[in-house]
Formats: structure tokens, C-alpha cells, sequence
């Protein structure tokens, strides 16, 4: 009959794709450009919340330590504007720091960072406003710790 393929030629069909497939074909992975975009892990992301009451002209700084390339996903929200420099630096290096984003009169951000560097990464706040402000500061992802390096006093002009 015709339009019909015997087992034989059905079979011989199919070592011929097979064998076009084999070699340079689709099954073969092609090497990352950027090996970092694919991480495994020891163990679980970690998750922690931060909270932080500023009175008028006090600051803080929120650091994530994070080792280069590990991801970090963040969101924070405050009860009113407020100055925000989320930046990173090398623990051991203060001659520079990256800055990622500044906002004047911020009231939330909501992003990712993979870490360029081995170091410390995260947030400087600042009210300079008149009235109380709350910060909700939450992170998950990989990193060593959150350190909440406490409240501090504008320094004097």
C-alpha cells in the first residue's frame, strides 16, 4: 500500500534521525557564558525581617554579608519618605563601594542583587523628616548573616 512505512524502513528511519541528532546536535549543552547564573547549595535560602524605628535626623545601616556572586532578593517599605543609598563594599576595602540605587524621599524598593563582590551589602537610611519613621526590611536568599549595625545620630553641621 502506498503512504505506508514497513517496520524495516520505520526502524532504519529512526537510526538515520538518531544518528543526524548525535554529535553538534540539540542534546548537547552549550557552555555558559557566565557560569554564576547557575549556583547549588549546601543548604536552604535563608529569610529574615528587620524592623527599624528612626526618630527625626537618626540613621542606620542594614548590611547583608554575602559572598561574591550568591543572590539576594529584598523588599523593605517605611511609613513615610526617607533617604535610602543601598550600596556593597569588601569588608577589608574602604577606599570604594558600589552604589546599586539611591533614593531621596524613597517609601519602598523591591529587587535582587547578585553580590559582585565578597563583602557586606545593603542599606543606608536616614530621616530627615519631622516625625517618626518605620522600615520593614525584608531579605531572603543566600547569605552569612544581616547585620543591623544600630541607630546612630546626624552628625552635627
Amino acid at each position: 500500500m502506498k503512504g505506508f512505512i514497513t517496520h524495516a524502513g520505520a526502524i532504519s528511519l529512526l537510526g538515520a534521525l538518531l544518528a543526524a541528532c548525535s554529535g553538534s546536535g540539540a542534546d548537547d549543552p552549550r557552555p555558559l557564558d557566565n557560569p554564576a547564573v547557575y549556583q547549588n547549595h549546601q543548604g536552604p535560602y535563608r529569610s529574615e525581617r528587620v524592623q527599624v524605628i528612626l526618630q527625626p535626623t537618626q540613621r542606620t545601616e542594614i548590611k547583608a554579608v554575602m559572598q561574591q556572586d550568591q543572590i539576594l532578593m529584598y523588599q523593605w517599605v517605611a511609613s513615610a519618605p526617607v533617604y535610602v543609598d543601598f550600596h556593597g563594599h569588601e569588608p577589608d576595602d574602604d577606599s570604594y563601594w558600589y552604589r546599586y540605587r539611591e533614593q531621596e524621599q524613597g517609601m519602598s524598593a523591591f529587587g535582587s542583587l547578585v553580590a559582585p563582590v565578597t563583602g557586606e551589602h545593603g542599606w543606608y537610611y536616614r530621616n530627615d523628616s519631622d516625625g517618626e519613621i518605620v522600615i520593614d526590611l525584608r531579605v531572603t536568599g543566600y547569605f552569612d548573616r544581616v547585620r543591623d549595625l544600630g541607630i546612630f545620630a546626624q552628625p552635627e553641621s
